[in-house]
């Protein structure tokens, strides 16, 4: 009895030519040779890729000749799926994935090249960590007695050295100059690392890109099976690549006649921080003799006075590629720059019009609240609490969840409670030399004492005589504080971010210097209560709502969403806010000391203002306050300045 399988019948070219515009259309039927695509924010770039494929396999070309990186495993699932639906079956064979993964692959079969077997193990974060606690250990150096980075610190040193080639000295001296004098001992755990990882056969992230690199350039038979194979090799979001994937990607098309097509857009190239290079995509046709460039700018998300205010900030940038997003969305009205007194109304404004939007019928979660610093969203989370207005964090851990924050109120918990056990226990590992046992030694001696002050100074007869002098001035930074108990929340916060905590900060944590802001941001909202147990009482309260992860059954038009602008990037809400459009806090103050820090910064601003479909605010407080409750004036953010004021709405805001 014979077996039929039914199989679609591969589209014909008018039939793809149907579902795209004219440039969209343009694009993914272009010939051979090298191609660059911009993409404008909302112009359908994930629908040129994943037909360009679908169009290469309907003229002929071999699925498995095709060659299309993405750089989540969700994008590449999502579009692999679009071409299937496209081509059926032969979507199957196409090479698609991350870097990650598609090296991943080839390293499998050539491993043993680089002394490595087929089997070896990719090593995730906690691994990683593990590894390097090991060749931390290796070198000698007593991690619990000197101010060294953390594990998870060394970690994203070697990571960050290691995707830009920048060496790990100059790493430090740029980001982390506290540690510059750990730059040689980092050095020789890097070779540790890099040995050790070989003993194990195993390889980190890193390890995928690099050493598939070094399989392209160190085995020319390797370059030639690869580069012949893929006849035709597609990029998206090329502006996010770092220096080794262009390698990569460059060299395999130096192999297929430079058949090579990459989808961006420089204006949201905003990840600088985590190693990805602008050059990538703005030198691409200089590096590429003979590219085409492809404008994407038929844009489906904003209105037209979004796009207008969007297009007219990001054309201050001297570094891009000119372009100019035209819109299919009707009329709406213009973005609204909305100032207003301080912090505590802003956070007011924005939760009082996301209710009122929610009863003009916009559900929840189509509106976001976006921010340049997680730190940026504190005092709005309490008012979100305060009011019951459910909302989910995209940029991390809420609040009161987060490690720094917990220590930080564990010194104020201490001196309202001083036989508050837990507490203790949190701030005393903190500490230089003191781990679990002599934690539990040293508690015991406090809870036994009627003066907890006294038994802590004697308390140092349990440490080794190296780190004595670090817990006297624990024991100092302690009194400090008893005596300040009756000053106010937001004085005790500032005493113990004067105290050894900072050093314990940088050391112990990544992103030292935003958990720091975040710390500050701490004090502010602790200013505004008169004493010490009403702003712990009132946060025991709020933590009851902010640490709530989403309860099962809780419908997604339930909860507002708040999130970095980093994080939203590639997503789209009816209505935007953008928090503390301020000078030196969007832009980030600390970006702008970066060579090209305001370009990229404008790039971030761009990205942020084309999240929104209909409506668009940006709030900008008159005043910020030090912890200790003094007014600090801000100015408007240079990108609400520069922009002409016909393109914007200036609303007060009237509170009764």
């Amino acid at each position: 009895m014979s077996v039929f399988t039914l199989r679609p019948l591969l589209p014909h070219v008018e039939h793809l030519r149907r579902d795209l515009n004219p440039q969209q259309w343009e694009a993914v039927s272009a010939g051979a040779g090298p191609k660059l695509v911009i993409a404008g924010a909302g112009s359908g770039k994930t629908r040129v890729v994943t037909y360009r494929v679908a169009y290469l396999i309907a003229q002929g070309v071999a699925p498995s000749g095709i060659l299309m990186v993405t750089f989540t495993n969700k994008a590449a699932r999502e579009m692999l799926s679009r071409v299937e639906a496209l081509v059926g079956d032969a979507a199957r064979r196409v090479w698609g994935g991350t870097f990650h993964a598609i090296g991943n692959r080839i390293l499998r079969h050539h491993a043993h090249l680089l002394g490595y077997h087929r089997n070896y193990t990719i090593l995730d974060e906690e691994d990683q960590k593990d590894f390097l606690k090991l060749c931390i250990a290796d070198e000698g150096i007593p991690i619990r007695e000197v101010h060294f980075p953390s594990p998870a610190l060394v970690r994203e040193v070697l990571s960050f050295s290691c995707n830009t080639g920048t060496p790990v000295p100059e790493v430090l001296d740029r980001y982390y100059p506290h540690f510059s004098e750990w730059a040689e001992a980092l050095e020789r755990i890097q070779a540790r690392y890099r040995e050790r990882k070989r003993a194990a056969n195993a390889m980190d992230y890193d390890d995928l890109l690099v050493n598939w690199l070094r399989l392209l350039r160190e085995f020319p038979e390797v370059l030639e099976r690869y580069g012949r194979q893929f006849q035709h090799i597609l990029v998206d979001e090329y502006q996010d690549t770092n220096l080794l994937q262009a390698e990569i990607v460059e060299l395999l098309a130096s192999r297929n006649g430079r058949n090579i097509m990459v989808v961006g857009d420089d204006a949201q190239s905003i990840y600088a921080f985590r190693g990805a290079h602008y050059d990538n995509i703005f030198r691409f046709p200089e590096r590429n003799p003979g590219t085409e460039i492809f404008r994407l700018e038929i844009t489906y998300r904003s209105t037209p006075q979004i796009l207008d205010f969007a297009n007219a900030s990001i054309s201050n940038n001297r570094s891009q590629f000119p372009k100019t997003l035209r819109p299919t969305r009707p009329d709406g009205p213009k973005p609204f720059v909305v100032p207003v007194e301080d912090v505590y109304q802003e956070a007011r404004f924005v939760a009082g019009r996301v209710l009122e939007l929610r009863d003009e019928g916009v559900p929840l979660n189509r509106i976001a609240v976006l921010y340049r610093a997680h730190s940026h969203s504190m005092v709005l989370q309490g008012e979100l609490a305060r009011r019951g207005i459910p909302y989910e964090v995209r940029s991390g851990i809420r609040f009161l969840e987060q490690a720094h924050i917990k220590d930080v109120l564990a010194y104020l918990r201490i001196v309202h409670n001083p036989y508050d056990e837990v507490a203790w226990r949190r701030v005393l590992l903190t500490l230089p030399g003191v781990g679990n046992a002599r934690a539990a030694r040293i508690w015991e001696r406090i809870a036994s004492s009627s003066d907890p002050l006294r038994e802590l100074k004697g308390a140092g007869d349990f440490l080794p005589s190296s780190v004595l002098p670090s817990w006297e001035r624990f024991v100092e930074d302690m009194e400090a504080l008893w005596e300040a108990g009756d000053r106010g929340p937001g004085t005790l916060i500032e005493i113990v971010l004067d105290s050894g905590y900072r050093n314990y900060l940088r050391t112990a944590y990544e992103n030292s210097e935003s958990r720091l802001e975040d710390l500050y941001q701490l004090a502010v909202l602790a200013g505004q209560y008169g004493d010490l147990e009403g702003f712990l009482s009132e946060l025991v309260l709020l933590g009851e709502l902010y640490g709530q992860d989403v309860r099962p059954g809780v419908a997604d038009a339930e909860r507002l969403v708040l999130s970095s602008v980093h994080q939203a990037k590639g997503l789209e809400w009816w209505a935007v806010f953008l928090l503390r459009m301020a000078e030196g806090c969007f832009p980030s103050s600390m970006a702008l000391r970066e060579e090209g820090g305001e370009e990229e910064e404008r790039r971030v601003f761009y990205v942020a203002t084309t999240r929104a479909q209909q409506e668009l605010y940006m709030i900008y407080p008159f005043t910020d306050y030090t912890p200790s409750g003094s007014a600090i004036l801000l100015g408007p953010s240079r990108f609400l300045r520069e922009v002409e004021e016909d393109l914007y709405q200036v609303v007060q805001v009237e509170e009764g």
